[in-house]
């Protein structure tokens, strides 16, 4: 057995209340950071979900010497322990259910009976990044889970020429925009395969594909490198449709975003974008602010479709560029710029 120098689980009802709720119909996000969170760059696990709006909500947080496969199990299989107790108190006496879900009271309930009578929780699917700790520990608590991994990542790492430990590979080729383009669209094109029929006759597509694609003299060094790093037995089934249940596919939720969101708020709001230098500090802030603040602010109106928030930050950026809109004042006493924002435009 490894042996383990430092690891703390941070969890309270209301997080794994958040589990119970939405993780059967959701999934969960799982991810883990070390930038700028503790002295000893302890990495920080945070295990997530999304509302029926799509936002973040946390779930229970591992702060551990190491995110090896090991100690991840470890983590899940005390997570997938505390959801079991959790729906069991909860069919037993609801009254035990955190204030914040008092909305959800019926629906908390129901989610309680249906892991009883399924004999357990297991959630839709677990989106990660491309980790071997964290595809292994996850089939450790549940052999026969979904598990997705982040489209931006994947399309970030080919583009990269990234191998397997995430470092860049030797004959990267020179290709230009346009085949660039038409190499990631034959890729996606190739994630559509739904089982291994329809996978051998997108491959072959694909394969076809390729040759117009690339110049003739790396053909096989970039066909080796889709061989060795996506096509393998580990990672093929997650990025492609296989194994997704009936109606799924990885369009839906295909990124890790709401969990890297997490860590973006973390940062921002509890380290105000400072790097923390105390590992106490830091169980401290996730214990009793990071749950409360999601717990005390729960907005229950939908998101604002994409466009509009790309269209109001271009807006934005029209009128900051203007020079009509904001004037650039004098410095103040702490050498910082100040800026005046005109009431009338």
């Amino acid at each position: 057995m490894p042996s383990v120098k430092f690891q703390v689980g941070i969890k309270n009802d209301y997080c794994i209340q958040n589990m119970l709720l939405y993780g059967r119909r959701n999934g969960l996000g799982l991810d883990s950071s070390y930038r700028n969170k503790n002295e000893n760059r302890a990495p920080v696990t945070f295990l997530v979900t999304v509302d029926k709006n799509e936002r973040m909500l946390p779930g229970p947080v591992f702060v551990s010497g190491d995110v090896r496969e090991y100690t991840l199990t470890l983590f899940l299989r005390e997570v997938r322990s505390l959801v079991e107790d959790m729906a069991r108190h909860i069919v037993e006496d609801p009254s035990c259910i955190d204030q914040a879900h008092h909305p959800h009271h019926e629906q908390l309930i129901r989610e309680a009976r249906a892991v009883l009578d399924e004999g357990g929780w297991s959630p839709l699917f677990f989106m990660i990044d491309k980790s071997y700790a964290e595809n292994g520990a996850i089939l450790s608590v549940w052999p026969n889970m979904v598990i997705r991994l982040c489209q931006f990542h994947v399309i970030q790492a080919i583009l990269r020429w990234q191998t397997e430990n995430g470092a860049p590979e030797p004959g990267r080729p020179r290709l230009k925009r346009t085949a660039k383009y038409l190499l990631l669209w034959s890729f996606r094109r190739l994630q559509r395969a739904r089982d291994e029929k329809s996978w051998e006759n997108e491959l072959q597509i694909f394969i076809e594909r390729l040759k117009h694609i690339v110049p003739a003299s790396s053909f096989s060094n970039v066909l080796n490198y889709f061989e060795t790093n996506w096509f393998s037995e580990t990672w093929r089934d997650l990025w492609t449709d296989i194994g997704l249940p009936r109606g799924h596919n990885r369009d839906r939720i295909s990124t890790n975003n709401f969990t890297e969101r997490a860590f973006k708020k973390f940062d921002e709001i509890f380290l105000e974008n400072r790097a923390n230098k105390s590992a106490y500090r830091l169980v401290l802030i996730i214990a009793n602010e990071w749950f409360d603040y999601f717990a005390r602010w729960q907005p229950s109106h939908p998101k604002k479709k994409d466009e509009v928030y790309y269209q109001t930050a271009l807006q934005g950026h029209r009128l900051w560029n203007s020079g009509r809109a904001i004037i650039d004042g004098s410095v103040d006493k702490e050498g910082r710029r100040v800026f005046q924002v005109l009431s009338k435009i």
